[in-house]
C-alpha cells in the first residue's frame, strides 16, 4: 500500500473516531466529512512528498547540475553543464593521490587546465 493511501485510510479512520465530537452525528454525513479529511490529508502529503523529492526547492524551476564523484590514482573526472549556465550548481567531490575532479557550467573552460592537460599529454 503506498504512502498516500495509507494517509488517507488513517486521516478517514481518525476522522470516523471523531474525538473531540466535532463531526455530525447522521452515519453518512459523518463518513462524508471523515472522508473529505482523509483527502485533505492525503493531498498534503502528496504534495510535500512531491516538493521534498524535488529536493525542496522553492518552485523556481530552472536547470540544475549535480556531481557527486570521487577520484584516486590518477584519474579525472570531468563534467560540464552544457551551453548555458544552470540555475543551481552542486558539487560534492573527493579527489586522493594525483587524481582531479572538475565541473564546469555554461560551456565556460578551465584554459590554464587544459593547456597543463595538454602540456602533461606531449
Amino acid at each position: 500500500m503506498g504512502g498516500t493511501a495509507l494517509v488517507f485510510l488513517l486521516s478517514f479512520k481518525l476522522g470516523q473516531a471523531d474525538p473531540f465530537g466535532w463531526l455530525p452525528d447522521k452515519d453518512s454525513d459523518n463518513v462524508a466529512a471523515a472522508a473529505g479529511f482523509g483527502g485533505a490529508m492525503a493531498a498534503a502529503f502528496g504534495l510535500a512528498g512531491a516538493w521534498w523529492a524535488g529536493g525542496g526547492q522553492d518552485g523556481e524551476g530552472g536547470t540544475a547540475v549535480r556531481q557527486r564523484a570521487r577520484a584516486s590514482g590518477s584519474a579525472r573526472i570531468t563534467q560540464s553543464g552544457g551551453a548555458a549556465a544552470p540555475d543551481r550548481l552542486d558539487q560534492r567531490a573527493r579527489a586522493d593521490g594525483d587524481s582531479r575532479v572538475r565541473q564546469s557550467a555554461g560551456g565556460e573552460q578551465d584554459q590554464g587546465a587544459e593547456q597543463a592537460e595538454q602540456g602533461e599529454s606531449a
